[in-house]
């Protein structure tokens, strides 16, 4: 990521482009491919930093640069970048390398013109909804229990959820790595009439794209996030003797008890699909599970398949409920069909387009000269053939044979046909489960760009956090959408910062500030 100085903003980088592209040239397999890798997740790094992002874009170059790609250091910041390779480098696998000026100008063009314009919300407004201040406070109380979850003792938990320490039933805030199973809390819910089971999420945003590059396995009579798949079977497992506990505790006093489940971004997913193999028993049949910028983890069918039970609330701009393999496929895509010069209308002037066009400039100078390099090597090649074969026939042996037929052509295009259909199966569309509501902010990010905040939890040390005075030029909506809605990564400066719960808490805030109030008045006698 770009290093920042005492003012929190980026340095001027001292090196100009093409020193830098040279250098990228120089490095070795590996380094190129840290490099390839981390800079499809620079704009993350942007939206946390709160940086300009093509700065961002190449001072993250610049680090790995400097340190031949190796990453070797110790610093938080290079752990980073071998997270991200690790996770980038197993959708590859799957989909193809990509480009460094793909990733590097693709992105950054892609973000600059989500910028200028960005585009509508998915899904239809929901006015009456939006409207609904006893479902307003439902919502925004589920998702402070999902933050309670980040906490890592009974004390934080009980600050941050409003329930005494008392009320928790079980909790893992530390589990073992090799379970698979994310940190969570059961506890009693009593003015809600709830048993909880609220789940941590992944974090960091790279540990939540790196488990985003899974393969798709069974799951119920769908496919899923195989991770979150092994996750949910393995949380299931430990929590059910808790939950069991609780609900025997607290009928004592509270009849019609239910289930809810509750978690934010990896906790979420997790949550939803824990949530349906707990549906499948008669004793969890009263069972809600509310998820917050909830992860692609299921199958089409699935996703809508739990409305009825389970509800997301993502952010517009949110990167993690669009990414899959499959969506990383779709926007390599876009990048390669761009339209430059629609790009040029909406971006053109902009002191980080100048800097895009420049090196896409001096990028496209090099591809003509690499493939004039090409051409000469063919041609030369076609040249040796050709003399090959006079001597062959001079001297009436073959010194070169071509075995193949048009039989094994037939064949080895057959097999490639079946391997793209098995590709399809391993690696089906996934999508964010549940009835989904989206939250729009207008401006984007809350009104303001990303920022790094310093001496506060690190569950709020970045995002997008307005004043009272800056929150009032924000308007927020609220939409329904269809899973077939998001089947789209939004590349923008907010597509991390939206992801962040505070965010959602923002929007969630906004809407209940302009309905009636749930509680008021005078109280009951």
């Amino acid at each position: 990521m770009a290093s920042l100085d005492a003012n929190g903003s980026a340095p001027q980088l001292a090196a100009p482009i093409n020193d830098r592209i040279e250098n990228f040239n120089k490095l070795n397999w590996k380094g190129k491919l840290t490099v390839s890798t981390i800079v499809v997740c620079g704009l993350a790094a942007v939206s946390l930093a709160g940086v300009k992002l093509v700065r961002g874009l190449h001072g993250g170059m610049k680090k790995v640069v400097s340190n031949k790609g190796g990453g070797q250091g110790g610093d938080d910041s290079s752990l980073a970048f071998n997270v991200v390779a690790k996770g980038f480098s197993t959708v590859q696998s799957h989909i193809g390398p990509w480009s460094f000026e793909d990733l590097t100008l693709g992105l950054a063009a892609i973000s600059k013109v989500t910028e200028k314009g960005p585009p509508h919300p998915p899904g239809r407004p929901c006015k009456e909804i939006a409207q609904n201040a006893n479902f307003l406070a439902r919502v925004q109380h589920w998702r402070s229990m999902a933050e309670a979850a980040y906490t890592c003792d009974p004390a934080s938990f009980s600050l941050q959820s409003q329930l005494p320490e008392s009320t928790i039933v079980a909790a893992e805030w530390n589990p073992c790595q090799n379970t698979l199973r994310p940190a969570y809390v059961v506890c009693i819910d009593g003015p809600y009439g709830a048993v909880v089971l609220s789940i941590r999420g992944t974090s960091q945003i790279v540990d939540m794209l790196v488990n985003s590059g899974t393969s798709a396995e069974p799951f119920r009579d769908g496919r899923a996030h195989g991770g979150f798949a092994k996750a949910a079977e393995s949380l299931v497992q430990q929590v059910v003797p808790h939950i069991k506990r609780a609900f025997e505790e607290q009928s004592k006093s509270q009849k019609n008890l239910k289930l809810v489940i509750t978690g934010h971004s990896m906790g979420a997913a997790v949550g939803v699909m824990a949530g349906m193999k707990l549906k499948e028993s008669s004793e969890f049949s009263n069972l809600e599970c509310w998820g917050f910028s909830t992860p692609a983890c299921v199958t089409l069918e699935l996703a809508r398949g739990c409305k009825d039970f389970a509800t997301s609330f993502i952010a517009h701009h949110d990167v993690v409920p669009r990414f899959s393999i499959t969506s990383v496929e779709r926007l390599r895509k876009r990048i390669c069909d761009f339209d430059w010069d629609h790009a040029e209308k909406v971006a053109g002037g902009d002191d980080d387009w100048c800097n895009i066009k420049s090196v896409a400039e001096k990028l496209k100078s090099a591809q003509e000269t690499s493939k004039k390099m090409s051409n000469s090597i063919k041609e030369a090649e076609e040249e040796l053939g050709k003399q090959v074969k006079g001597v062959s026939e001079k001297i009436g042996v073959p010194l070169c044979e071509n075995n193949s037929t048009d039989e094994d052509s037939e064949d080895k295009n057959r097999n490639k046909e079946e391997e793209k259909e098995e590709e399809k199966k391993e690696h089906p569309p996934l999508y964010p489960p549940g009835r989904l509501f989206v939250l729009t902010a207008d401006p984007p990010g809350s009104g303001k760009m990303p920022e790094d905040r310093s001496g506060i939890p690190s569950s709020r040390s970045s995002g997008t956090y307005p004043t009272f005075e800056e929150a009032k030029k924000v308007t927020w909506t609220l939409n329904e959408a269809d899973q077939e809605d998001l089947e789209e990564i939004v590349i923008s400066p907010w597509c991390v910062s939206d992801h962040m719960l505070g965010n959602l808490g923002e929007g969630i805030g906004y809407l209940q500030r302009h309905c009636q109030p749930a509680f008021g008045g005078p109280p009951p006698l």
